[in-house]
């Protein structure tokens, strides 16, 4: 065996402690595509002034309170977040059933898609009017539906990637199972998918920041298309043995 062919038993072997990743492969690629919903995240939070589009409990919520203080329009703004959300995940769902079959990146197509046409609104609206509209930010968030779809099994997902709650939930409740000695090193998935989510928002807040609100989604658009390329790179057929509709 040389070197090429050892590295990709390494990288494609399945391993208990990865799961719900079933090779390193699977879990370096889940970690970077963590990262992106991050910077995606900080990106629109810093265009939007306070709008979470990784934070749909929280979108929940205000479109029930929102109208209740009498701000109908935050509602529905709340609202519509949602709405495109679940719109993102059921578009790149139904990509991957009839598109995408045979390969994971199809759902990072369709989110790059989204951050670009993001970024493009942002130019178009700009020169119509120096006002804030939300187009750009429901694009986001329709990225961020898809994004999500990527770890999946037989068309349901396994690892979230930009809600966090869960995932934190999951890392408390296996440390205190390695802890009782019943699973061992099984949060340790979740800590790095979380780790590279923080790790994410904070390089591309920073950086978002550093160059201005303006240059956010265009900045953006660039790591979505590098991170589409990354995610062709690492995808792999061996994916389709637990991952098949």
């Amino acid at each position: 065996m040389n070197r090429r062919e050892a590295w990709r038993e390494v990288m494609d072997r399945p391993y208990d402690y990865l799961a719900p990743y079933y090779s390193f492969r699977e879990f370096f690629l889940g970690v970077m595509l963590a990262s992106l919903a991050g910077a995606t995240g900080a990106a629109a939070w810093l265009y939007s002034s306070g709008w979470y589009v990784t934070f749909m409990t929280g979108n929940t919520e205000r479109m029930v309170l929102e109208p209740i203080k009498g701000s109908v329009g935050a509602g529905l703004a709340a609202l519509s977040a949602v709405v495109v959300f679940v719109i993102g995940a059921f578009t790149a769902t139904l990509a991957r059933i009839y598109v995408w079959l045979h390969a994971r990146h199809g759902a990072m197509v369709v989110t790059t898609v989204a951050i670009i046409l993001s970024f493009a609104s942002d130019l178009w609206l700009g020169a119509q009017d120096d006002a804030l509209t939300p187009i750009p930010i429901l694009f986001l968030a329709f990225g961020l539906g898809a994004l999500n779809t990527s770890i999946s099994r037989r068309g349901q997902v396994v690892m979230p990637l930009s809600y966090v709650t869960g995932t934190l939930v999951k890392i408390g409740q296996g440390a205190a199972l390695h802890v009782a000695g019943k699973q061992r090193w099984m949060w340790m998935p979740q800590l790095a998918t979380y780790a590279g989510f923080v790790a994410g928002a904070a390089c591309g807040g920073a950086v978002f920041y550093s160059q201005g609100v303006d240059d956010a989604l265009f900045l953006l658009s660039l790591a979505a298309m590098a991170m589409t390329g990354v995610t062709w790179w690492v995808d792999d057929r061996s994916f389709l043995r637990k991952d098949e509709h």
